[in-house]
């Protein structure tokens, strides 16, 4: 059994400010009885990692300073807590974030992706940054066994997609996506995987990220040169698509879901549009008797069953959306290259 070391080097969250990080030396955590210790093999950059990075109001008010951040991310488990029993030493694990306490209301229903005294490996608690991090090991997610480690860290993004899509209908449905960065780059391709008729993908002017939609089966890329709106209406005989999904923040592209979406259809929102109030067409929401959905996480867990299919099948293009790769010890380099947008998913290797 390889050796356990007494310390490690993490990357924390030192300073309230932009950036703001620093390479600590830290205890390699000990795990609890109901978790497990995990060596990291690679964690992505996530948008939530922008906004702490930024260090805006959202991840002040819920970032604790000293925090060892990010949460997606993969490694195999090399302990367990005395309460385990269902991994073994050796296990390849992917991460679910969300931590619930499987006894609230919402978590009774089914819902504990939004539990009630829920918190978010990574944010509120120490995450991924770091070669070794414990998590419970219900969050401790099996990977399927064709799914090289290389790729296994970008489970929790692709599971926002399928949750998001999944709020409406997919297969043979006409589906538009409003967003291209990582997440909606994971929903246009599963989507396809799916069996949408037709798939739409609109961007603002990231020519980078329109033209990998396409190579992911998108149908039609649109960006700010077109009329979004009236081009989305041509394609589905004016009436709209079954399923919109919003995935920028932008509160223009929240209105464009809305009158681009057909009568009775679904508009799946999985977006942080800051504390300013966005304006929503509610007139053509309820005459229109539109299905408007909030998105967070993933369902825990028809969402991972339904993702896990999909990788099983090799219907999800992966390798294609991770279009870089740095050292953990370059993750400065690796936010640059996020906040940049010439890029899919950025991947750091441990």
């Amino acid at each position: 059994m390889e050796a356990i070391p007494e310390t490690m080097m993490a990357w924390k969250k030192t300073k309230p400010q932009f950036g703001g990080f620093e390479l600590v030396e830290s205890p390699v955590p000990q795990p609890k009885p109901d978790e497990v210790l995990v060596k990291t093999h690679s964690t992505s950059i996530c948008g939530t990692d922008l906004h702490i990075w930024k260090w805006d109001e959202w991840a002040a008010e819920n970032v604790p300073q000293g925090t060892t951040t990010g949460h997606e991310t993969c490694g195999v488990v090399i302990a367990l807590g005395e309460q385990v029993d269902t991994h073994q030493i050796g296990d390849r694990i992917a991460v679910e974030c969300h931590l619930a306490c499987w006894d609230c209301d919402r978590c009774r229903e089914g819902n504990a992706h939004i539990c009630e005294q829920g918190q978010i490996f990574g944010v509120h608690s120490d995450g991924a940054f770091a070669p070794y991090f414990t998590i419970p090991a219900v969050n401790a997610r099996h990977i399927p066994e064709n799914l090289p480690m290389d790729l296994a860290s970008v489970q929790d993004p692709l599971g926002n997609a399928i949750h998001t899509l999944t709020g409406g209908p997919v297969n043979n449905a006409t589906v538009a996506i409003h967003g291209l960065g990582p997440i909606g780059l994971f929903a246009v391709n599963a989507a396809k995987a799916m069996g949408a008729r037709l798939i739409i993908a609109v961007d603002w002017d990231n020519q980078f990220r329109m033209n990998m939609a396409k190579d992911l089966g998108a149908d039609i890329v649109l960006g700010k040169d077109d009329d979004i709106i009236q081009t989305i209406l041509s394609h589905t005989d004016g009436k709209g698509v079954d399923n919109s999904c919003e995935f920028s923040g932008s509160p223009t592209a929240l209105s464009n879901t809305v009158f681009t979406t057909r009568m009775g259809g679904y508009v799946n929102v999985l977006s942080v549009y800051g504390k300013k109030l966005t304006e929503v067409p509610m007139n053509d929401v309820v005459f229109r008797y539109l299905h408007v959905k909030g998105i967070n996480g993933r369902k825990m867990w028809s969402t991972w069953d339904k993702m896990h299919e999909l990788l099983r099948d090799n219907k999800i293009d992966i390798e294609t959306i991770v279009t870089h790769r740095t050292a953990y010890q370059d993750y400065p380099e690796a936010i640059e290259l996020a906040l940049g947008g010439n890029c899919g998913k950025v991947v750091m290797d441990f």
